[in-house]
């Protein structure tokens, strides 16, 4: 089954399914012959012509909603469909297995060792496919068919086409004699109630995801609908009040109460009607589980351990032999894998931007789970963890050792301050949208001066000296857009280890800058630009990147480009840009908070 199937699709495969003919379309028309027992049982002739286009007169229309449509669907839930699958088209062996693991696995902060005397094992992995029956509701009801495929071991989403497009799905287990591998997420068995119960819930949770673009393009259409409606009540109630109140002015004293009843009466009902279309065009989505497809695959598990500083952990890394790739580990704190990955001060696996502000002082490295043992300085809004704040004997407050006795030295109140900076890392704009000189609004750190709104704080994956930058260039570029983060990364690599990263996002100022190098006065850390046009703005990005790119000597044909789509990367031949970044609502909002800021620290800087 397509993971969208058409109406088309759904109705005449269904004729197909209960033994009637279709013929091929004539005319824009199908022509179907039922079966007696059938006919009978919908209510209809035997002979039917089905057409799927309002245009064509001389056929029924079957659309969404459609008596027949229902008929079907209501059929197809009373029957079982749901199945299981093994996968047996497969040679589930690893010549040196570590090394292999070793390569596809990247820990910038940590390092990987094998665990002595522990061996590749096969085991029994499991895919859970769902298919959702989704019903959009709202001034109209639209529905479809959505296929989530969900790993059971892992608990996260995976890319089903992937697999449909090489495996050979049997309905005898090849390896009976294999035991089925452990969930990472819950101690539960495998194929217990509470585990498939949470399972679904988590592919309830992705669906969303799934159906991002239909949404927002949906979103969009009742949005205006509804501005449209609005502008239409207004205007007609503006004018009964206007009429009224025309009235009311010249009105003998006896008219008066009625009239000013009915002006109450206006209001009253304005608002009704307001709420009536808020409520026409608000969105409802709901979702039924239409059957589920148990799919067992059998692949090779590997311990291995990890280590960092005083922190040692192990986790299962897996090897799939149907796609012959290293299955990245799950980040803990988004549930997405990843096959580059951070460690956390307490053990944690993380993304770059699941991590926590990093401590300005030690430089700990704690993921957003432990984003508790993290805490600002009161005086310059530094980040510092637990590890390294000072926490006043007077006053009670943290500081970090910078400002140590300055959380009370303003009459009792901390002293407000930026630390000694470079002036480049405050925030900067480009007065032009997508080109032009950089118009610099820096501050130069005095104490009078407030910390800009704009300064975007966030840690770094890693720190090099300026040695290191000078001997080192970029091998090449990866460049990953994430839709459902609002940002873009772009990470300089040297033998698959990330010497570099700087990330785009678009924020109610501009598309706001935060560069993870080791540069300490880089020109675009806490930068802020004002987004081009909808037409323009991805040449404006691509700009950015490859001025990323010519700081490490990265060549333009060396930039590789990645979509993420269910927390999984896809190549890309050019950048995507993420379409709310074009949306207009979204670039009218940055354009105008941009000049708010800019206007903001032109004040700054005259006082």
């Amino acid at each position: 089954m397509p993971e969208n199937i058409s109406l088309e699709e759904l109705v005449l495969g269904y004729c197909r399914q209960v033994e009637g003919l279709v013929e091929p379309p004539a005319y824009g028309a199908y022509e179907v012959l039922l079966p007696d027992e059938v006919a009978e049982r919908w209510g209809l002739p035997s002979h039917q012509q089905f057409t799927f286009a309002p245009e064509n007169e001389n056929a029924t229309y079957i659309y969404y909603g459609h008596a027949l449509v229902e008929t079907i669907v209501d059929e197809l839930r009373l029957k079982t469909a749901n199945g299981r699958f093994f996968i047996n088209n497969i040679r589930p062996e690893k010549p040196k297995l570590y090394e292999v693991i070793a390569k596809a696995i990247s820990l910038p902060n940590a390092k990987l060792f094998p665990v002595p005397g522990v061996a590749e094992q096969i085991k029994l992995h499991h895919y859970m496919r769902f298919n959702f029956k989704v019903s959009l509701i709202a001034d109209e009801k639209r529905e479809l068919i959505l296929s989530l495929w969900m790993d059971l071991q892992g608990g996260y989403t995976v890319k089903g086409a992937d697999i449909e497009r090489v495996a050979i799905l049997d309905l005898g287990n090849g390896f009976p004699n294999t035991p089925p591998a452990s969930l990472l997420w819950t101690n539960e068995h495998p194929f217990s109630p509470k585990a498939l119960t949470a399972l679904l819930e988590r592919a309830r949770l992705s669906a969303a995801v799934e159906l991002g673009d239909t949404l927002t393009s949906l979103q969009k259409r009742l949005l205006h609908f509804l501005e449209l409606d609005r502008a239409r009540l207004d205007n007609y109630y503006d004018d009964l009040r206007k009429d009224t109140e025309r009235r009311l002015q010249k009105a003998e004293e006896d008219r008066r109460p009625a009239l000013e009843a009915k002006l109450s009466a206006i209001d009253t009902e304005r608002q009704s009607k307001l709420a009536d279309v808020e409520q026409k065009y608000h969105l409802r989505i709901q979702l039924e589980l239409v059957n589920l497809a148990v799919i067992a695959q059998p692949k090779l598990d590997l311990t291995v351990e990890i280590r960092k500083r005083g922190v040692v952990f192990k986790r299962r890394a897996t090897w799939d032999p149907l796609l012959h790739v290293v299955e990245g580990l799950v980040c803990d704190v988004c549930n997405r894998t990843g096959h580059t990955l951070l460690v956390c001060e307490n053990g944690h696996l993380a993304h770059v931007e699941c991590l926590a502000p990093q401590c300005v002082e030690c430089k700990r490295t704690f993921c957003q789970k432990c984003a508790d043992e993290v805490k600002t300085c009161v005086v310059c809004d530094h980040p510092i963890c637990v590890h390294s704040l000072h926490r006043c004997g007077v006053c009670g407050r943290a500081t970090c050792q910078q400002h140590v006795n300055e959380c009370h030295a303003d009459s009792g109140q901390p002293r407000r301050v930026l630390t000694e900076q470079p002036a480049s890392q405050e925030p900067t704009h480009k007065t032009e949208a997508g080109g032009g000189a950089k118009a610099s609004t820096t501050e130069t750190g005095k104490a009078s001066k407030q910390k800009p709104a704009a300064k975007r704080e966030t840690p770094k994956a890693r720190t090099f000296s300026n040695k290191t930058r000078l001997e080192i260039g970029g091998d090449y570029m990866e460049v990953y857009t994430d839709p459902t983060q609002n940002v873009m990364t772009a990470y300089v690599m040297v033998k698959k280890r990330e010497i570099a990263a700087r990330q785009w996002s678009m924020s109610a100022e501009g598309i706001a800058v935060d560069c993870q190098c080791e540069k300490p006065d880089c020109l675009e850390r806490g930068i802020v630009y004002r987004p081009a046009d909808a037409e323009h703005i991805t040449t404006q990005l691509v700009s950015f990147i490859e001025d990323f790119a010519a700081e490490y000597d990265v060549p333009l044909k060396k930039i590789r480009y990645f979509h993420v789509r269910q927390g999984q990367p896809f190549g890309e031949p050019k950048l995507k840009v993420p379409s709310n970044w074009k949306d207009p609502v979204t670039l009218e909002r940055a354009w105008a908070g941009f000049e708010t800021l800019r206007i903001m620290n032109r004040k700054r800087n005259k006082s």
